[in-house]
């Protein structure tokens, strides 16, 4: 990695999927898909959220490392966003693989991570989320990648003390 910034950012990221997946192997399975309400999701619908999410931000990471100024992003409405986590797609996503599926975003996202420049984390590129327009490479993968996993983790321990 080109500096210790990205380097801090990926040792938080990793702590979170770790806090992640130490929550997911003492919580009986059962109460991981419970919601807290109806208007919540549940802890497997977060982790299916998270599972699906920073794949899709790594691979637009990625691709704007290639081509960059490209347009961007997503909104709320996504097609995948929805689909990770809708209740028939979660309820197949056992505690097991949900842990593996963690774990294997950390080399995912240190991949993607060694790749980026000092100077790439300033370029901007448009977004089709018009929140997100103009925001610099720094901000996906600080917000979208390494915060949004550690705000999740502090939703799903949150969720568990609700059903629990």
């Amino acid at each position: 990695m080109t500096t210790a910034v990205l380097n801090e950012k990926l040792e938080l990221f990793k702590k979170s999927i770790d806090d992640i997946v130490a929550v997911l192997k003492n919580t009986e399975e059962a109460a991981l898909l419970m919601k807290p309400s109806e208007q919540e999701w549940s802890a497997m619908q977060i982790v299916s959220h998270i599972l699906e999410a920073v794949d899709f931000w790594v691979a637009d990471l990625e691709a704007l490392l290639v081509v960059p100024g490209a347009k961007w992003g997503r909104n709320h409405e996504h097609v995948r966003r929805l689909a990770a986590v809708n209740a028939n797609v979660v309820s197949q996503i056992n505690k097991d693989e949900a842990i593996t599926g963690l774990q294997n975003l950390v080399p995912k996202v240190n991949s993607a991570l060694v790749k980026v420049k000092e100077e790439d984390l300033v370029k901007t590129a448009p977004s089709y989320n018009p929140n997100f327009d103009g925001k610099p490479l720094s901000f996906l993968v600080d917000h979208l990648i390494v915060q949004h996993v550690v705000g999740h983790y502090g939703q799903i321990v949150r969720h568990l003390e609700k059903v629990q």
